[in-house]
């Protein structure tokens, strides 16, 4: 038998797609011809069309290559705009403005509609509203003008609202005021244009007139009344406008989802919680959709009453991703941290997937609170599914906070993933402050210099970023340049942010008089950050003499109690005893506000927090005590003090200690600590010295910059 197989049994050759249509009218018993222009078929698709326009009926007149009369197609504008797609409206209206004077058939359908009309008219108003370009709209204007349509209501009210969408609001109050008819759709269009624009007096005017002319509220112009509140955040007014509401409306739109949301809104806009809980809790329980209550939560969440946010969130009987990223964006707001990432976890265990807005939001915390290894996490969520190289917002988050922490070629690495069209000034803002922050001036400024022959156009905060980079890095000549091109060639002005960096170059260069004198002659008051920062570089250089003249000038401000402890260590390091007691005894004199200190380090997927005590709740204070106590004695042999905070130690040495505790098995890896606070001048320099005893890198985040140290020296070069 031979091993071929048979013909009966060989697959039946495919008919192309034309074929199979044609086989199907057949088996409907129809005729090749009922597809002809004026037969059965036409016929019933454009009567489908008239009963009830749809996409499908307009898809197989285009198949079948049949005619769509005018009065057809002003039928399928609306599907089309609902769909999305304003373009083929737009060409479907075109098609009805050429196709208006021609002769009907003989076969064809006679239809005594004329087109275009109102509804087409407003329909063509709506896609031209969706449109990239204003021109459209304008010439469908003309037309209406040329045509007697612009007498027609509800065609203008469409024009009113196209001139609105593109912000042409006065363009819009011409219209308005030219309008021989007006309804409440005209008098809420013009309000909401007025808000959208934040002229609020504008669109309260209005609204008063609204009323002055007995026109009636609805549903809409409450809504539109609302974001005019939220824009003026006055809470009076609020209330006036939710007065006029629940007397003009009637019960059941005032009792409506969308004014119930639009008011909670209002009054959380307006800080009027308290009003905002009333409404909440007097809406229905129809009212109290998922949107509501999302709206409460959120509002309490961006006062800050997170507590008050979680109670409600626990208490809604379904969770959305609004209500997820409201609550966590207000722990990260308050500081608490822990609690946002925590909640983070629950959220992902309900099986909610973070969106940009969210996850920018929790990278803002892993930075804050220093939990990397969440921030890895994330980071490989959205660069399996690609997301990173196309969303710009978040990519700036990313490099933003690896820079932070040192981890500078991950940070260019996610920098360099994102395409160039997708790149904005502001991700590159952040990985040129990134390269500035670690040190790398150089590579700062190729970057800078980059970003400029892209054609991208730099603005303040990236001038302070490269100006701080050469700063760092000792690039004076640069610097200047970069400087002195900043108005001349990127029309920038300079503001005291970039003075303060060019005095700073100098000053780390050690041209301290040249430092004086710049800061004497700058066209802006020198403020005490600038003098603060001559006054250190004099302690690291020694120069007494530039160093009196800035205390002079700082004593002139309220200085802060660093600002002073800095000029009592430099007249101490000068002999000067009795000046350095008198500063001293400005500090006791002026006391501040005292924020708690805390260092965070991550250890085993957890960030462990530690203020100036051990205290003897955490398992380990056993042994980190043990290490205190010999760090302590490490230093005094080689010389050397461990540096104290009253009766306890500084947070970073209690955070290094526990970091020594349980890294003893891994002496490659470093010692990597996050600190809320600006680091002591004190524990800066024992740090250094532990570097060397333990033989091991020790990288501190101190919110100013980050200080990587290894074998006794300090990548800041003492300038902190």
């Amino acid at each position: 038998m031979s091993s071929a197989a048979s013909p009966s049994t060989s697959p039946a050759p495919t008919r192309p797609p034309a074929m199979r249509r044609l086989s199907r009218l057949r088996r409907a018993g129809g005729d090749i011809t009922s597809a002809a222009s004026g037969g059965f078929l036409h016929l019933s698709l454009l009567a489908s069309i008239r009963r009830r326009p749809s996409l499908p009926a307009h898809a197989q007149l285009l198949l079948l290559g049949l005619p769509l009369p005018a009065h057809a197609a002003s039928r399928l504008l609306r599907p089309h705009l609902r769909s999305g797609n304003h373009l083929a409206s737009l060409r479907l209206f075109l098609q009805i403005l050429r196709d208006r004077h021609r002769e009907p058939s003989p076969n064809a359908c006679v239809e005594t509609e004329t087109v275009p009309n109102s509804h087409s008219l407003s329909a063509a108003l709506a896609a031209c509203s969706r449109h990239a370009s204003p021109f459209p709209g304008l010439s469908t204007h003309a037309f209406l003008i040329k045509s007697g349509y612009a007498s027609d209501l509800f065609a203008a009210n469409s024009l009113l609202h196209f001139y609105s969408s593109f912000g042409l609001s006065s363009l819009a109050r011409r219209l308005f005021d030219e309008m021989p008819v007006r309804n409440t759709v005209s008098f809420n269009t013009l309000i909401d244009s007025y808000v959208k624009l934040c002229c609020i007096d504008d669109a309260l005017w209005t609204f008063r007139i609204m009323l002055d002319r007995g026109f009636r509220l609805d549903g809409w112009t409450v809504t539109a009344l609302s974001g005019a509140c939220a824009g003026l955040k006055d809470l009076r007014v609020a209330k006036a406008v939710h007065g006029v509401a629940m007397r003009a409306l009637a019960r059941k739109i005032f009792h409506s989802q969308e004014v119930a949301i639009r008011l909670v809104d209002m009054y959380v806009q307006c800080r009027g919680l308290v009003l905002a809980r009333k409404v909440f809790d007097l809406a229905g329980e129809e009212a109290r959709d998922l949107r509501l209550w999302s709206t409460m939560v959120s509002g309490y969440a961006r006062s800050g009453e997170v507590k008050v946010a979680r109670q409600l969130f626990n208490k809604m009987p379904k969770k959305d991703l609004v209500a997820w990223t409201a609550l966590i964006d207000g722990y990260v707001q308050a500081g608490r941290y822990t609690q946002a990432l925590v909640l983070f976890e629950e959220m992902d265990e309900a099986g909610f997937e973070a969106d940009e807005v969210m996850l920018v939001t929790l990278i803002s915390a892993c930075v804050q609170y220093g939990a990397l290894d969440v921030a890895e996490r994330l980071h490989h969520r959205v660069r399996r599914n690609g997301l990173i190289s196309r969303d710009a917002r978040l990519a700036t988050s990313f490099v933003d906070m690896y820079a932070k922490h040192g981890f500078i070629q991950i940070a260019m690495d996610v920098f360099s993933g994102v395409s160039d069209k997708f790149k904005t000034v502001e991700l590159f803002n952040a990985m040129i402050n990134g390269l500035a922050h670690g040190s790398f001036g150089e590579k700062a400024v190729a970057l800078f210099d980059e970003m400029v022959s892209l054609g991208f156009h730099p603005d303040k905060i990236t001038f302070t970023a490269v100006l701080c980079a050469c700063s760092r890095s000792g690039l004076v000549s640069r610097g200047f340049e970069i400087f002195d091109a900043m108005v001349d060639m990127h029309g920038v002005e300079q503001d005291i942010k970039h003075y303060a960096c060019m005095a700073e170059v100098l000053a780390r260069d050690g041209r301290l008089d040249d430092a004086y004198h710049f800061i004497q002659n700058m066209p802006l008051k020198a403020n005490k950050i600038i003098w603060s920062s001559l006054l250190r570089a004099c302690r690291i250089h020694g120069n007494i003499k530039i160093g009196k003249l800035a205390e002079e000038q700082l004593l002139q401000f309220d200085p802060s109690c660093k600002a002073k402890t800095l000029l009592s260590d430099l007249f101490a390091d000068g002999k000067k005893k009795e000046r350095a007691a008198r500063v001293r005894k400005a500090i006791n004199h002026k006391p501040y506000q005292r924020h708690p200190k805390y260092s965070y380090i991550e250890w085993n997927g957890k960030v462990h927090q530690f203020g100036t005590t051990t205290g003897t709740s955490h398992p380990q204070a056993k042994e980190i005590k043990l290490i205190l106590e010999d760090m302590s004695k490490q230093l005094h042999i080689s010389g050397h003090s461990l540096s104290r905070r009253g009766t306890g130690h500084d947070s970073e040495m209690v955070a290094l200690a526990f970091g020594l505790v349980n890294l003893v098995q891994d002496p490659q890896t470093p010692v990597k600590i996050v600190s809320n606070h600006r680091m002591h001048v004190s524990c800066h320099s024992s740090l250094k010295y532990l570097s060397k005893i333990y033989n091991r890198d020790i990288c501190v985040n101190d919110g100013i910059r980050l200080h990587k140290m290894k074998q006794g020296s300090c990548s800041c070069m003492d300038y902190r």
